[in-house]
């Protein structure tokens, strides 16, 4: 693994900013909120290498918001199951041609699922989010200084253009949704704890159109187990009674995130799930004895997995065969 003490260190930086601004306002939530959101926007904004447009991004994050907000209004109930559904199609529709949309809406979907598991919900929360985001994209474009991209609203999520697509590519987005929407009936039939896991794993396992779907989604499935399997170990063998050890390892996770992101599936996925474990609940771990949470993340994985893989070989059938020059177009277009 390569580190770029550059873009780490950018990263880092922006997330420890981000966290002292936030935290500030808004309290707890605030610095965690300030945390994940350089997780989006960095992922974001790292769609194209050479070009960015803070204000397009920052467009897509307010529908993460709204996303969660909807969420939080509707709980887990058929209209919630609708939007899942509408939301998933319009994904495998228009993949591949907005990289930025393409990033955002996983964002969008486990954002949404987790709304639904709010009891209540502050006027805090949606103000720590756009702080987070705006602070975070800010400090992207002055330290990064990309060329600006001009083209992102004309060709992104409102151009017509990116809703037309192959023949038969509505079948098959009807069926990756219905595949996600039984990601999370699931869990949701079964009253598992924290059943938005597994509809969270679906959407970071399966990427529509993807080649090799199959291998990837094994290889990210992977990933995900053995992020969980991490962080069950870390807490049993680290005593965090101290919560200056807790923040070191956290910077340290936060510093090396960048260059996980580069490396392959199982790898990329693995720093996900730990980050996300680590930041998100760490409080409710930290006074967790009988550890649900934890052992909950390994089942409704292999829940959100299995579900994906299945998925992923009924698209695969469903799929055209392609030509060798398209296949190589697909393939640079991946992410």
């Amino acid at each position: 693994m390569q580190i770029s003490f550059r873009n780490n260190g950018v990263f880092l930086i922006t997330a420890i900013l981000n966290s002292l601004v936030c935290s500030t306002f808004f309290g707890v939530i605030g610095a965690v909120f300030g945390v994940i959101t350089v997780l989006f926007t960095h992922i974001i904004y790292e769609a194209k290498s050479e070009e960015g447009n803070v204000f397009y991004i920052w467009c897509l994050l307010l529908l993460v918001l709204a996303g969660a907000a909807l969420g939080f209004l509707l709980k887990l109930s058929v209209g919630f199951y609708f939007y899942l559904f509408c939301v998933s199609c319009i994904y495998y529709i228009v993949y591949n041609k907005d990289l930025y949309f393409d990033r955002t809406v996983p964002f969008l979907i486990i954002f949404s699922c987790l709304g639904t598991t709010l009891s209540s919900a502050s006027i805090d929360l949606p103000l720590a989010y756009i702080t987070g985001i705006t602070i975070s994209l800010s400090c992207l474009a002055l330290l990064k200084r990309k060329h600006f991209d001009t083209s992102a609203f004309r060709n992104g999520l409102f151009a017509r253009q990116i809703y037309t697509g192959e023949k038969h590519i509505l079948l098959r987005a009807v069926v990756y949704s219905a595949f996600l929407f039984l990601s999370l009936a699931l869990p949701d039939s079964l009253n598992l704890y924290r059943a938005y896991w597994a509809p969270l794993t679906f959407i970071v396992l399966l990427r529509p159109k993807e080649l090799d779907i199959l291998k990837t989604t094994c290889l990210r499935f992977i990933g995900s187990i053995l992020g969980a399997l991490f962080i069950i170990v870390l807490f049993n063998l680290v005593s965090f009674t101290h919560i200056t050890l807790y923040f070191f390892i956290l910077a340290v996770v936060v510093f090396l995130l960048p260059s996980f992101l580069k490396l392959n599936y199982t790898a990329k996925t693995f720093a996900i799930t730990v980050f996300v474990l680590l930041l998100l609940e760490e409080t409710e771990f930290l006074h967790d004895p009988t550890y649900l949470l934890p052992f909950s993340r390994v089942y409704e994985t292999m829940i959100g997995g299995s579900v994906a893989i299945i998925a992923s070989v009924v698209l695969k059938m469903m799929r055209p065969e392609k030509t060798d020059n398209a296949k190589r177009a697909e393939k640079r277009q991946e992410t």
